[in-house]
């Protein structure tokens, strides 16, 4: 004889129900929860001279020079301004470093971070940075007298 179909769920259907409403509810709280990203953002004067008297510069750490100074030519890194910020992919952050320096983060798709440099007003250069990369970001510009500048960005 045939069973009858029953209009009644059972509870492995109820189960089943009940786990996928779950699973789509996390997706959705965990899609809406900001990730930050927190950046250090280190203002750097590069010099061929000695510190000079009156300014409040310290020099850089030992690393962050070795690392600069295969690449540039100054024998002398300075340590202008320091800021540490955190940035989400729905909250970009501009970053004053000095009254002419700043710079604008904003998280992008893809593990990826878009920095826009600005100097006195305007953008100096845009560079996008991958969050997986353990490498600091230099973004650098000659100033007067035979110096640079740099800004120095670790991501974390």
């Amino acid at each position: 004889m045939r069973q009858k179909p029953t209009s009644k769920p059972s509870r492995w259907h109820f189960l089943v129900l009940l786990l996928g409403l779950g699973w789509g509810l996390l997706q959705v709280v965990t899609a809406s929860v900001p990730v930050e990203t927190r950046v250090q953002a280190v203002l750097v004067w590069g010099t061929a001279e000695s510190k000079p008297a009156g300014k409040n510069l310290k020099e850089v750490d030992v690393k962050l020079r070795e690392k600069l100074g295969k690449i540039f030519k100054w024998q002398n890194y300075f340590e202008v301004n320091r800021k540490t910020a955190g940035v989400t992919a729905s909250k970009p952050q501009t970053v004053k470093l000095s009254e002419e320096c700043s710079v604008d983060i904003k998280i992008l798709p893809e593990n990826m971070a878009e920095v826009k440099l600005i100097g006195k007003g305007k953008t100096i250069v845009t560079r996008r940075h991958s969050l997986a990369k353990p490498d600091a970001l230099v973004l650098a510009g000659d100033d007067k007298n035979n110096t640079a500048w740099f800004v120095v960005l670790n991501f974390n």
